[in-house]
């Protein structure tokens, strides 16, 4: 009974999707005479590019605290568990590592990029 009401409401859900992509937009006026971009001046580059930092060390600073936390709680975890949960927490760790490197790299990236950009338009 609850498969086929799943399928009854997958199928529902799916024929909505279609049907509203092949619906007119209402008042879809829109004309490219319509675009005018403005010209930026150096104040808005200092703006965003100080904005930006923000968010990297926000970003950077989240992560490593969420990471401290995640790799303490999961070490204890493993000290504290027998021979088969310190297999199952190794097969738990190396997806957290993995993230947690990928995050430290591209924020490094990003970090190494705003240094460079920061510098050129200074």
């Amino acid at each position: 009974m609850k498969t086929k009401m799943k399928k009854i409401i997958t199928t529902i859900i799916i024929a909505l999707v279609i049907i509203s992509n092949f619906m007119p937009i209402a008042n879809a006026t829109i004309s490219v005479d319509d675009y005018e971009p403005r010209v930026l001046v150096p104040k808005d580059y200092g703006a965003a590019f100080g904005m930006t930092g923000t968010i990297l060390n926000a970003i950077v600073t989240v992560g490593i605290v969420i990471s401290v936390v995640t790799i303490m709680g999961l070490g204890i975890k493993y000290m504290a568990g027998s021979v088969e949960e310190k297999a199952e927490y190794k097969k738990t760790m190396i997806p957290i590592l993995v993230g947690m490197i990928m995050l430290f790299c591209i924020t490094t990236f990003v970090g190494v990029l705003y240094n460079i950009v920061s510098q050129a338009t200074a």
